[in-house]
């Protein structure tokens, strides 16, 4: 983990891979999933609803960790189709994992356990 936080990778084929397949919508998570998250639904015009349980967490992680910190460099993606997560799987050895939906509204709508958390606010470049 420390090589990853080290010297992070861009998924820059991973995006254009998912963008042929599918993908319309993108964002890297360097400020937190929660908070980037609430960037790619504002510029859809839309809510992103996410479910805490589905989130990936690294071992010895909690998922706050994941929710709020961005040091993982990976990608939110929405799609309109299913991607095909098994064929991403095999070109790139990463699983695509589905964490949510958008919906309409604004914001992000974080649930755990079929009722709705507060969303962690991840990593603010304008805040002193």
């Amino acid at each position: 983990m420390r090589e990853r936080f080290a010297h992070p990778t861009a998924r820059l084929a991973e995006a254009r891979w998912l963008a042929r397949h599918g993908a319309v919508a993108a964002i890297d998570i360097s400020d937190g999933l929660a908070a980037d998250a609430a960037h790619l639904g504002a510029a859809s015009q839309l809510a992103l609803q996410i479910d805490a349980a589905k989130v990936p967490v690294f071992p010895g992680a909690e998922t706050a960790d994941a929710l709020a910190g961005g040091e993982e460099f990976e990608l939110l993606v929405a799609s309109r189709t299913e991607l095909r997560a098994e064929e991403f799987l095999a070109r790139f050895g990463i699983a695509l994992t589905e964490v949510g939906r958008a919906i309409p509204g604004s914001g992000v709508h974080l649930t755990r356990d079929d009722g709705r958390v507060a969303a962690p606010s991840g990593y603010d470049h304008f805040s002193p």
